[in-house]
């Protein structure tokens, strides 16, 4: 049965390493695509706050025209009601009717001018009738004179009529201004709801994403520490481990060196036995078995 080789101190070193290196850059991946979703997402935010921004401009816009019509409306209004004030209190200078009793007037003076020219009176009776003549005659003067100041009065409620009437219809169209402006207005409102409840998703979502950005971050910022920390032990072990190479090696050298001396040696031995056995040989005092 082979009996299976345990790793050593450095190998399991490395492996740990290797696996905190692989967890890391998995964390900062992960941490990478969640800062682009997340820059993703603010930049859709931004892009809906300003069209938000844009149409609650044109909003307000349209809320301050209405606003100006309906001050317009209102002071058109307020014009309107002075002048029909104006005209009760001229129609109640005006009085009666002046024209019928001055036509009234006219026609017992021409009676009386032409009883005077016509009928036979004594003289106490043509002075009677000529003082009530004269006194309706000057009754007539004064009538013509009410009734040209009457004709006035009635001319100038009229003009003020004309400007009620006038008053009313620039308020009736500013009011219709400010209604038409109003109702403009209040057509974004739907919009503009549909805008702020979209920009606070993407805010709650914007934060998340940061939230698990920073999370993956945070740890793989703890396992950076570790794989330094386990990086200067797999350095260390392969120091030592070096070192210990450097020193076998040292060893086998010395060795080496020890055994090819003692290999020298017995050479140089060997070749001096040969030398005196060649001697001998050449002088005769050795004989090779016959």
């Amino acid at each position: 049965m082979v009996r299976k080789k345990s790793l050593s101190e450095l190998e399991k070193a490395e492996i740990k390493l290797q696996s905190l290196l692989e967890k890391r850059d998995a964390l900062n991946d992960e941490g990478r695509v969640l800062r682009q979703e997340r820059d993703l997402v603010h930049e859709k935010k931004r892009e809906l706050s300003g069209r938000f921004r844009e149409l609650k401009g044109q909003r307000s816009a349209l809320v301050a025209e209405a606003r100006a019509h309906r001050a317009r409306r209102d002071a058109f209004q307020q014009k309107a009601k002075a002048l029909i004030e104006m005209r009760r209190r001229l129609r109640t200078t005006m009085g009666g009717s002046l024209g019928e009793e001055l036509r009234r007037a006219k026609r017992e003076v021409a009676a009386m001018e032409l009883r005077q020219q016509t009928a036979t009176l004594t003289l106490a009776e043509e002075n009677e009738l000529l003082d009530d003549l004269k006194a309706r005659l000057r009754q007539m003067r004064e009538l013509e004179g009410l009734k040209k100041e009457q004709d006035g009065v009635f001319k100038e409620v009229q003009d003020v009529d004309a400007s009620i009437t006038e008053l009313f219809a620039h308020a009736d169209r500013e009011h219709k201004a400010a209604v038409e402006a109003s109702d403009k207005a209040r057509a974004f409102d739907e919009e503009l709801d549909a805008l702020v409840a979209s920009i606070t998703t993407l805010g709650q979502e914007g934060d998340q994403k940061h939230e698990a950005y920073l999370d993956a971050k945070a740890k793989a910022d703890e396992i950076h520490a570790k794989v330094v920390e386990m990086r200067e032990k797999v350095l260390s072990e392969r120091t030592t481990k070096r070192a210990e190479a450097r020193e076998a090696r040292d060893l086998i050298r010395a060795q080496n060196r020890a055994v090819r001396a003692a290999l020298l040696d017995e050479k140089k031995l060997e070749a001096s036995a040969d030398e005196a056995l060649q001697a001998l040989l050449r002088k005769g005092r050795v004989e090779i078995g016959r």
